[in-house]
């Protein structure tokens, strides 16, 4: 089958220079909009963390609470013979919902979320996921130190339950680990739009991240590279992959196990979805351990769905930690609001992109 394969794209250097911001939607005034980082919506809980929850996601796991209320998922492959996990991505803590089974943490998913000051939510975590926490000073709620005060498995017991965690839930024991939920000043850019709404309102300025996710304010968009590009299989491995299918009703990608079945939330018996869906080509290699990879941020080539249309990207992580991305022409490009699912592709473990259009053929990007 023709596929999308790895491949690291030259960016110019006055690209690498280049930022990208959120940028209001289309209902609200440019000066009134502080925006949401993960999605570009308007922003509900200003001042809070974002909480990030590493969850599995292994042929096993039948069972996943919390992921279509998910802003964003991130997905990768970070250990070679094991299964991929999830790390679902709430705006605050009164957005989290029941969520699990909880995983171990992974460094990948807090280096690309640290420009939002994530609160991450694991279950133990690996040589490298610690390192990187005490590097950048980050507590993590972990349900090994913090047991079943901030988690549960339910009423079975074995030496590997199904733990799982809320906002509420996790709320209870920040006190007790010395964990803030407020975004702190000395990480946090205010962004334009904030400032003038507080001095139009004479109140407090609004303290906002850099968005994860450049986003489009006036849907001015280039051609799409594929204009029907309606089914995606992203393989990870022999034993790990994760399906996407278009649903012109809802303008939703929705996600689908490796077998093809529904991906979906235990919380209420729904399909998990997504407006956006990004595939981010990056090199990788073996770390010390012979077993964990080590991905580069730096940049890479992808693609970008949304609507149906396909658009092939080169993407690189900006300064702020913001992820930017160019068109064909090295032309800074916006994707537009929504939730958003973005899966690390690499060639190391012969990773691979197929997507399809609505006839059933092949499409290359």
């Amino acid at each position: 089958m023709k596929r999308i394969r790895t491949a690291l794209c030259l960016i110019l250097a006055a690209a690498l220079l280049a930022g990208c911001a959120f940028l209001p939607s289309e209902s609200e005034p440019e000066a009134l909009a502080p925006a949401d980082p993960l999605t570009g919506h308007p922003l509900e809980w200003p001042g809070q963390r974002p909480v990030a929850v590493t969850i599995e996601n292994s042929t096993a796991s039948a069972t996943q609470w919390g992921i279509s209320s998910a802003s964003v998922v991130l997905e990768a492959l970070t250990e070679a013979g094991m299964a991929t996990e999830l790390c679902l991505v709430y705006p605050a803590l009164a957005a989290t919902p029941k969520v699990g089974p909880v995983a171990a943490g992974q460094d990948i998913y807090w280096r690309l979320l640290v420009g939002q000051q994530p609160l991450p939510v694991q279950r133990g975590g690996g040589q490298f996921d610690q390192n990187y926490l005490d590097y950048y000073s980050i507590r993590a709620v972990d349900a090994l130190e913090a047991g079943r005060t901030a988690f549960d498995c339910g009423s079975e017991w074995s030496n590997a339950p199904l733990w799982y965690t809320s906002g509420s839930a996790v709320s209870k024991v920040l006190d007790a680990l010395s964990i803030s939920a407020v975004l702190t000043e000395s990480r946090v850019t205010s962004a334009a739009s904030a400032a003038a709404a507080s001095a139009s309102s004479g109140s407090d300025a609004v303290l906002t991240v850099p968005a994860l996710l450049p986003q489009e304010e006036d849907g001015k968009l280039p051609d799409a590279t594929a204009p029907d590009a309606v089914n995606v299989r992203v393989c990870f491995d022999d034993n790990n992959a994760t399906g996407f299918a278009y649903d012109p009703d809802s303008g939703l990608y929705r996600m689908l196990h490796a077998d093809g079945t529904p991906q979906l939330d235990a919380n209420n018996g729904q399909q998990a979805g997504f407006d956006n869906l990004l595939v981010l080509f990056s090199a990788s290699a073996l770390r010390d351990d012979g077993r964990t990879y080590d991905f580069d941020l730096s940049m890479g080539g992808g693609v970008w769905l949304n609507g149906g249309h396909l658009w092939t990207i080169t993407w690189t992580q900006g300064q702020d930690n913001t992820l930017l991305f160019y068109d064909a022409d090295g032309r800074t490009m916006n994707i537009k609001a929504g939730t958003s699912y973005i899966a690390l592709v690499t060639s190391v473990t012969g990773q691979e992109l197929t997507v399809t259009n609505s006839s059933g053929e092949e499409i290359l990007g």
